[in-house]
């Protein structure tokens, strides 16, 4: 299949445009965004909302700098992606989310 010929769609866009935020620590503008694209796009949701732990994820990774101190704490808080898409509904409660899981997870680290 030819990749060039695919018509991109508005959540393709708007995932680009997500990642972007979240690449820039803008928690409470991502999960604002993303509310008016849920507004403008009803039937999208379900694609953006799985897409916002891997994505979060990586940055926290990239963040801190240790994979291992990711998968230990996802070891640890099994539901994380739940609450962190539960989270994701309200600027304010998303943004504490992301920044207290960073904090977990550097907290996890293993001991050198």
């Amino acid at each position: 299949m030819n990749m060039a010929v695919l018509k991109k769609t508005p959540a393709i866009d708007f995932l680009d445009k997500l990642g972007g935020l979240i690449k820039s620590g803008s928690y409470k503008e991502a999960s604002q965004a993303y509310k008016d694209f849920e507004k403008a796009n009803p039937t999208a949701d379900f694609m953006i909302l799985e897409a916002v732990p891997f994505r979060v994820q990586n940055q926290i990774i990239k963040t801190v700098g240790s994979p291992t101190a990711f998968s230990i704490y996802s070891l640890r808080h099994p539901t994380w992606t739940t609450e962190i898409v539960e989270a994701f509904e309200d600027p304010a409660k998303f943004d504490a989310y992301v920044k207290k899981l960073e904090a977990d997870v550097r907290a996890s680290q293993p001991k050198k």
